[in-house]
């Protein structure tokens, strides 16, 4: 059975081309749709998970259920900010201004990229990473079908190891690096994002990769985890007072 595999959706033969050029791009195994049973044949027989287009654009599904690439959480944040609330913890503490440039190491569902190329704006640069094949492959298709928006930067979205990436960069290139990664320790969640946390990549941040941040960074690399998780313990930091306590908490690290 095959880890990862590319398909259509129920009617959506017209898109079967498409899909086997994707495939192809991305390495993956094309399969065709059952005429009986669907994807969920697949999945029973075939495939732990499939990427599969439909009218609606692309979806992953597995056995557990199915996740799509939705700007929602981040329309919401948007819509405070438009209003004119500077009660975004990210923004806040990233001290955002137009022209920034901004290198999410950990974009997941590019929220928080979504966030920040608000905040940059057009002139500014925002740069995503993400290590997970499937969430790449659905976020990049995603934001590909979305309006473009003249206020925001266009969110340039890889695929790697956060690490990697970082090494990549020249020193003191970023105005800010941003992590946010995958809670080291499960919340109670949604359904869609139990299904994120199955397909995500599991890397805790380590000591190497901050000061690769670090190095990268001319303003500050900012930190987000799970309030009852080891991940700022672990790498010597302490959070941030920011009022009432919620499940998450931060920090900010000055560059090298």
């Amino acid at each position: 059975m095959t880890p990862l595999a590319v398909t259509v959706g129920a009617h959506a033969d017209r898109f079967a081309e498409e899909a086997r050029r994707k495939a192809a791009e991305w390495g993956l195994p094309f399969l065709k749709r059952p005429a009986k049973g669907g994807v969920a044949a697949l999945l029973a027989g075939s495939a732990r998970a499939c990427l599969v287009r439909s009218a609606d654009g692309w979806a992953l599904r597995d056995a557990q259920g199915s996740l799509a690439f939705t700007p929602g959480i981040a329309q919401l944040r948007l819509k405070r900010l438009a209003k004119g609330h500077r009660d975004d913890v990210l923004l806040r503490l990233a001290e955002l201004r137009p022209g920034d440039s901004v290198l999410d190491a950990t974009a997941g569902l590019a929220a928080d990229a979504l966030v920040c190329a608000r905040a940059v704006g057009p002139s500014g640069r925002v740069l995503g990473v993400e290590a997970a094949l499937p969430l790449w492959i659905l976020v990049s298709e995603g934001l590909a079908r979305l309006p473009v928006d003249p206020g925001s930067s266009r969110i340039e979205l890889v695929h790697g190891r956060a690490r990697d990436v970082l090494k990549g960069q020249a020193s003191r290139s970023v105005d800010v690096v941003l992590f946010d990664p995958m809670f080291d320790r499960p919340r109670r969640s949604s359904p869609s994002f139990e299904l994120l946390r199955a397909h995500a990549l599991h890397e805790p941040l380590d000591e190497e990769t901050l000061a690769q941040a670090q190095r990268v960074a001319r303003r500050w690399v900012v930190l987000k985890a799970g309030r009852y998780g080891k991940d700022f313990r672990r790498l010597g930091l302490k959070a941030m007072e920011l009022g009432r306590a919620g499940p998450v908490m931060w920090t900010r690290v000055e560059p090298a």
